[in-house]
């Protein structure tokens, strides 16, 4: 028996899972697994009912701009309050506005109140809360293990998004079939209670130093956008990450349309290619959770952006389903890929001070990206169909990771300096 219980804490030890040893991080992981289950209810829900309201590819970019909109205002300031004050007690409060808002628009639903523009709104409300929320849960990660187990920890936490990226989409489809989706989203609500209360059974570890209070809230925020446009790594990160965010991920905003128009499924297909591409999602972030090396993660990062753009262009260029769901499942472990391995760089490069603000911008990114993509191309669909432009938008995004691409040394050897003056 202690030789089992050796080989187990080896195993911990020395793989992805080390993060596991830390009784916090295993806390908010396993409530926030919960509360990624019912996000993924939410969101296949609001698409499922935009597009049955609508039938216009045009409207679920709106509803997609409107979840993202009041983020791209206000994840910057949550960013800057994230680093002045606590971040615990923080993420208790938007945990409860967020869980108001999703019960509010579930008992809408069920009451039957629910038109595109009564949805339009209580998206946009949502959205502000998840504006707030964003920042502050990227912030709190490193704050709940010691530094030499940040990779794992950022793994982990993608894994366990995308394990529930993977199996509530399939759950999803026959409760939409069976209650509609008012019952999707108060699934959603429930998520969010669930992970609310574990949040007062959990204690920051390894807090970072606070932020001054002094200089006003717009100087704090220039000063978080200074420090990522001028650090040179973080800088080429970030461009890429706005053309992976804006065209190579704005086809997941777009499954309804795409299931409906290019593979001849309904909600059935939605719910299966979001599982196909959780489940990749979920490889690849397991994949990647054992790099430490800045070198390394730095040639995992930009071999994933060649795999995802190639994955996109397979994805919009076949009608046959199975072969749709399979490029779903590469492009988003790829995809993951990029994001682990980038976000890593990133919060390990990161002064602990201004770690609130730089992955605000980060949040800012992921989350509204992949809605402006969807809005763009959207409208572009409505005239030549999805194929057209997302085969474009993968060749956009082919010429910007050229570029950074030719940045890979000069983003190495200023991580490398880093790494020294520490």
């Amino acid at each position: 028996m202690s030789g089992v219980r050796a080989r187990l804490a080896d195993i911990v030890n020395n793989s992805t899972l080390r993060a596991l040893k830390h009784r916090n991080f295993v806390i908010v992981e396993l409530a926030g697994w919960f509360s990624s289950g019912g996000v993924w209810f939410y969101r296949i829900g609001i698409q499922v009912l935009t597009w049955e309201l609508t039938h216009s590819g045009l409207w679920l970019g709106i509803i997609a701009i409107a979840e993202a909109g009041p983020g791209i205002l206000l994840s910057p300031i949550a960013g800057a309050y994230a680093d002045r004050y606590d971040r615990l007690q923080m993420a208790r409060i938007v945990q409860l506005a967020i869980m108001a808002v999703t019960a509010a628009l579930a008992f809408a639903t069920f009451a039957g109140w629910v038109d595109i523009y009564v949805l339009l709104v209580l998206a946009a409300a949502h959205g502000a809360a998840a504006g707030f929320w964003t920042p502050v849960r990227l912030a709190i990660v490193p704050n709940l293990v010691p530094k030499e187990d940040l990779t794992s920890a950022i793994a982990l936490h993608a894994t366990m998004f995308n394990l529930a990226r993977f199996l509530f989409p399939a759950l999803a489809a026959p409760v939409l079939a069976i209650w509609g989706a008012g019952m999707a989203f108060a699934f959603n609500a429930a998520g969010y209670l669930i992970y609310l209360v574990a949040l007062f059974f959990v204690v920051l570890v390894n807090p970072d130093e606070r932020a001054g209070r002094g200089g006003g809230m717009l100087a704090n925020l220039k000063e978080g956008v200074v420090y990522a446009t001028s650090h040179m790594p973080i800088k080429q990160l970030f461009l890429m990450l706005i053309f992976i965010a804006v065209f190579l991920r704005a086809y997941m905003e777009l499954l309804p349309g795409i299931s409906e128009t290019i593979f001849s499924k309904g909600a059935d297909g939605v719910a299966i290619l979001v599982s196909a591409a959780g489940f990749g999602a979920m490889v690849g972030s397991l994949l990647v959770g054992n790099i430490t090396r800045r070198q390394t993660l730095l040639r995992t990062y930009f071999s994933s952006v060649l795999i995802a753009i190639l994955s996109l262009i397979l994805f919009a260029s076949t009608n046959i389903f199975w072969v749709g769901v399979a490029a779903a499942a590469i492009l988003s472990g790829a995809q993951m890929g990029t994001s682990i391995t980038a976000q890593v760089v990133v919060q390990s490069s990161v002064q602990g001070n201004l770690r609130g603000r730089v992955m605000s911008l980060w949040g800012v990114t992921n989350r509204s990206g992949p809605a402006l993509g969807a809005l763009l191309l959207g409208w572009i669909a409505v005239h030549l169909g999805f194929q057209i432009p997302i085969l474009a938008a993968a060749a956009l995004t082919a010429g910007v990771g050229i570029y950074v691409f030719g940045q890979r040394r000069a983003m190495g050897s200023a991580l490398e300096e880093q790494a020294r003056m520490r």
